[in-house]
Formats: structure tokens, C-alpha cells, sequence
């Protein structure tokens, strides 16, 4: 294949003496991005990293060599480093400190989970970990003391210690309804069944928790944003559009992981849950054209985000100018980390440069207006 999409070699499909499929190398090429918002790296990354993994390996997860360059590939710093790079490091690190615990529990138990992990499997784990987020110190029904639940009950304490009842409430709404999009994944994964555009639209800044993820910005910034701007129609759409638009992204830069794995371990063509498979489907394209299209569609959120943005600027308070500043930072900044990040280069951690994904930007505006998708036309339609 020529062009923009995914380059695989002939070896593909070949299998060693050994019986194990051999390793595939993929190339992805993402056609021109309008994303006009600067980027810039936390100044302690790296050290936060370091801190995070000693962290983790402190409850006794990550420790093999695989799982463990997993982990450092992962870039948490990087990550969350790019959406405050101002903050003062000793606040950022807990949203750091979850950033690893959360990325280690998605592959472990979302996924790439095991397989005959279902729904049922999923949720009572999902509903002991947001037990203990609820409520620090709640022990294991079986009195097990999982290393997950007990990381994430020390986190659960740092954000009581460090935040407002309001913010630690939001951080739990955060991941509860981060759990029920999984759910949802895993009810098309059993199903074998690719989700409608639709759907998936409504739903994929769930599935990829950003309303958990970002819980923790306020917390980091040490400062509560009033109920009255939560819960405007503006912001919520604000903050619909950058979580949907960062998820959309994380479509783009994980194709080229997500084939490498699922060529690797001889998976199906079944239910496939990313947006450019999704178009694929739904709209009859080929590789290269769902890439076009879904570059389009973001392009077509970003310009929006930024025009609502620019709308709700010039009244907003002190906190609110500060939340919509680290929205805009997630957009460009996950797009950016993700482009380089090791999470993505190199699937299972043993594998450096499987993967190599690249992305070019343009200043060309796209079209105004929706996108024609209903689930999310209220974002242009009530506003």
C-alpha cells in the first residue's frame, strides 16, 4: 500500500518453527491535523516518571521486565506533564501516580484483558476499585488486599488529603462513568459486534475516562471550579468536545498497535472498536479514505472546541480561564505524546520501534458545522 495508512511487510503472516507468530512491523502515516493550540512538556517529566514507577513497584505491580518497560514507555509524565506543564511537581504527581496505575489497569483488565474476561468478571472488579475510591481503607470482600485496589486506595487518600469533598466527588463520577463505558466495550466484544459511529461517538470519552482523567486537574491546581460553570451547557460541551476529540486521537495513533496485536496474537475480524475500523464498516471505505475521514472529523471538533472557546473566554472566572486552558492543552498535548510515546511503539514492551506513526499539522480550517452525527449535534445545534 502506498500513500497515507498502515504499511505491513510480506511477513505478516508468516509463523516460526517455534509456532509463534512472528513480529509485524507497521507503519502509519495520519494525514494533516488541524490542531492550531501550543504544546509544551513538564519541565520534571522525567523524574516524575521515575517516581511514579517506584510507586507502583511499591505494591508489587510491574515489577517483571516486560510490564515494567511497559510502564516507563508509558510516559505518564509526559502525558499529564503536557496538559499542566506548569504545575509545581509535587501536585502534579499524584495525577501522575494514577496516570500509571490506570494505564496498567486498562491493559490488564480492559483491553487486553484476558479472554475469557466478561462483563460480569469486569464488574465486580470495577465496582471493588470504585468502592475503594469512594471510601479509603474498604478491605477486599475476601480479605485478598489486591495490590490494585490497595494502590488506588492510597491515591483515594491523597486526593481526600489534598482536595475538596466537591473534587473527590467528581473524581469518583469520573470513574464510574469511565467503568460503564468499558462495560459497554465489553458488551460489543461478547457480542462480536462493532458499534454504529453513533454510538460510538456518544460514548468513546468514556470509554477512554476522560472525565476521570481530568478530574484530577483541579485537584492539582488546588483551586474548585464552581458548580455554576461545571454545569453550564458551554462548558459541559467544552468538555465533551476536547475528552471525544483527545479519544478520537488515540484512535489514530493506536491503529498501528492495535493491528501489530492483532496480528501477533491472530485475532479476528469481528468487533472492532476504533473509529477508523468503524468508518471502515459503516461507510464502505477503504483504510486510506476512513483515515482522511476521521482526520476530518477531528478537525472538525478542534475548530469547534476553539470557536465555543473563544466564545466563553472573555467572562469566565479565574478558575474556569484556568480548566479551559487545560482542555485546550489536552488536545494538542495527548496528540503529541502520543505521537512519540513507547505505549505505542512498542506494543508489548519487547518490541521498540514496531510501530512508527506519523502526523503532519496544517493551518487550514476546516468546515463549520456539525459533522452530521446526532449524538453529538448539540455541541453546534443548543449553543
Amino acid at each position: 500500500m502506498t500513500g497515507t495508512g498502515v504499511l505491513a511487510p510480506a511477513a505478516a503472516g508468516s509463523t516460526p518453527a517455534g509456532g509463534e507468530r512472528a513480529a509485524v512491523g507497521i507503519r502509519v502515516e495520519i494525514p494533516p491535523r488541524y490542531c492550531p493550540l501550543p504544546c509544551a512538556e513538564h519541565p520534571d517529566a522525567g523524574r516524575l516518571n521515575a517516581a511514579a514507577a517506584a510507586w507502583m513497584n511499591g505494591y508489587g505491580l510491574c515489577r517483571n521486565g516486560a510490564q515494567r518497560a511497559r510502564v516507563t514507555g508509558n510516559d505518564c509524565a509526559g502525558f499529564y506533564g503536557r496538559i499542566m506543564p506548569r504545575a509545581p511537581s509535587g501536585r502534579l504527581r499524584i495525577a501522575v501516580d494514577w496516570c500509571v496505575l490506570m494505564f496498567a489497569f486498562d491493559d490488564l483488565y480492559c483491553d487486553e484483558g484476558p479472554a475469557g474476561m466478561g462483563t460480569g468478571d469486569f464488574t465486580a472488579l470495577a465496582t471493588r476499585l470504585l468502592r475503594v475510591l469512594e471510601e479509603p481503607g474498604t478491605p477486599a470482600p475476601d480479605g485478598s488486599g489486591d495490590a490494585f485496589l490497595a494502590a488506588a486506595g492510597d491515591l483515594a487518600a491523597r486526593c481526600r488529603a489534598q482536595g475538596t469533598p466537591t473534587q473527590v466527588r467528581r473524581m469518583v463520577a469520573g470513574h464510574r462513568a469511565w467503568f460503564h463505558g468499558v462495560a459497554w466495550e465489553f458488551d460489543h466484544r461478547l457480542r462480536d459486534r462493532t458499534p454504529r459511529l453513533d454510538d460510538y461517538a456518544r460514548m468513546r470519552q468514556h470509554t477512554a475516562a476522560g472525565a476521570a482523567t481530568f478530574s484530577w486537574t483541579e485537584i492539582v491546581d488546588g483551586e474548585e471550579l464552581p458548580e455554576r460553570d461545571m454545569a453550564s451547557p458551554a462548558v459541559r460541551a467544552l468538555q465533551e468536545l476536547a475528552f471525544t476529540t483527545a479519544a478520537f486521537d488515540d484512535d489514530l495513533f493506536s491503529y498501528g498497535k492495535e493491528r501489530w496485536l492483532a496480528a501477533r496474537n491472530g485475532r479476528g475480524d469481528g468487533c472492532r472498536l476504533n473509529l477508523v475500523d468503524i468508518l471502515i464498516e459503516e461507510r464502505s471505505l477503504s483504510l486510506t479514505e476512513a483515515l482522511a475521514e476521521a482526520v476530518a472529523l477531528n478537525n472538525r471538533l478542534t475548530a469547534r472546541f476553539l470557536h465555543l472557546r473563544d466564545r466563553v473566554l472573555p467572562r469566565a472566572s479565574a478558575p474556569l480561564r484556568r480548566h479551559l486552558g487545560h482542555l485546550s492543552a489536552l488536545i494538542r498535548g495527548n496528540l503529541e505524546w502520543g505521537l512519540k510515546a513507547a505505549r505505542y511503539t512498542d506494543p508489548d514492551g519487547c518490541h521498540p520501534g514496531a510501530v512508527a506513526t506519523t502526523c503532519s499539522f496544517t493551518e487550514t480550517a476546516p468546515p463549520a458545522g456539525p459533522p452530521g452525527i446526532p449524538s453529538v449535534a448539540w455541541w453546534w445545534d443548543r449553543l
